[in-house]
């Protein structure tokens, strides 16, 4: 049996098995298209929002009932906004192949012509990286950019510690790539001189994260933000991007990875404020508040036994009464600042100002 003869008796079971499934969706897109239209015709600027944590358009939106389905088969529920965010990157949903995983089964690029199959080669095929990736101890972005580079990658941050870095993806792409590299004029490389090797895709986790938000009841209360509602969520959505990235001594930008006021600083800058490099320079060019809000700066003291047990050593982002996003030695993420370790040091809040 040909190729294509076997990717056409794949493609009607399962058709037929997915028929309600598809009647589902088909309906869901309309509903999508319908509310979208009256969004528009109504001026709100929510329009094309999702709920969960992925940001993706209507033909993506309108898959996850089945993406749910197929990644609660595979064993890894947690990973369903990223598997759209996947598909917004693979195609943006224009395409049948959907998740583009012919490729995953060696065949030439777009040769599954039914989404339905697409999307459970693909979710089966991550999730097999996502498998490997947590028997390996790897983290939660490693196996995302192996979608992309294939299991070698997962192998190859094993040896390099075990954790996700913009510049181990650069690294493995420039051996596989023997140093070759072509011009990527994509917004998500201009931190790196707009090019990539050519091998894969370096940044794409990168892009993946374009899609991803932080979860809105993670963030605190973005109105109450001195910021404004709208930088605070930007700015909430940016530091999201690196959630989970080790901490890096001296890193200010994605290409290295970051270190705490590395990534306040990357971060306010998104939104228009020039902070200056280290937590001692941004603690005294903030005003300093007794009620602090979400956005605000928090500061601590004497984390660093090199320095005079006074100094300023450590900076993250004030989100509620509990918790801070920051980068430390456990990584990038939320924290609770207000016991144990990080109440010790506490050395007060400020307000960023341009």
């Amino acid at each position: 049996m040909s190729v294509e003869a076997k990717i056409a008796v794949t493609v009607a079971a399962e058709g037929y098995k997915h028929r309600k499934t598809i009647l589902i969706v088909v309906a869901s897109f309309f509903i999508l298209i319908f509310v979208g239209a009256l969004v528009a015709f109504l001026g709100n600027d929510q329009q094309g929002t999702n709920t969960g944590t992925a940001r993706v358009n209507a033909k993506v939106e309108a898959w996850r009932p089945v993406v749910t389905e197929y990644a609660a088969k595979y064993k890894i529920p947690d990973y369903v906004d990223v598997i759209l965010a996947i598909m917004m990157v693979e195609s943006g949903g224009g395409s049948a192949d959907i998740m583009q995983s012919s490729e995953s089964l060696g065949l030439p690029p777009n040769t599954i012509s039914d989404p339905n199959v697409s999307i459970d080669v693909g979710v089966q095929y991550f999730s097999n990286l996502v498998r490997d990736a947590k028997k390996k101890k790897l983290d939660y972005w490693t196996p995302v950019q192996s979608y992309n580079f294939g299991g070698g990658f997962n192998n190859f941050v094993k040896q390099k510690g075990g954790t996700y870095h913009f510049k181990l993806a650069q690294e493995f792409a420039k051996g596989q790539a023997g140093g070759a590299t072509v011009k990527y004029s994509n917004p998500v490389a201009d931190f790196n001189g707009n090019f990539r090797y050519k091998y894969g895709n370096m940044y794409y986790v990168l892009l993946v994260q374009q899609y991803i938000s932080a979860p809105s009841g993670n963030m605190g209360d973005a109105d109450a933000s001195p910021l404004g509602s709208k930088k605070y969520k930007k700015l909430m959505n940016e530091v999201f991007k690196y959630n989970g990235w080790s901490y890096t001594w001296a890193g200010d930008n994605p290409r290295v990875g970051f270190d705490c006021s590395g990534l306040t600083q990357y971060s306010y800058r998104k939104i228009g404020f020039n902070l200056p490099r280290t937590a001692a320079e941004q603690y005294n060019t903030s005003i300093h508040v007794a009620d602090p809000r979400p956005g605000d700066l928090i500061f601590f003291k004497g984390t660093n036994s090199s320095r005079p047990a006074n100094s300023i050593t450590h900076v993250g982002i004030y989100v509620d009464s509990k918790r801070m996003y920051d980068a430390n030695n456990s990584g990038i993420g939320y924290s609770t600042w207000s016991q144990g370790y990080w109440k010790k040091h506490f050395a007060g809040f400020g307000r960023v100002i341009k």
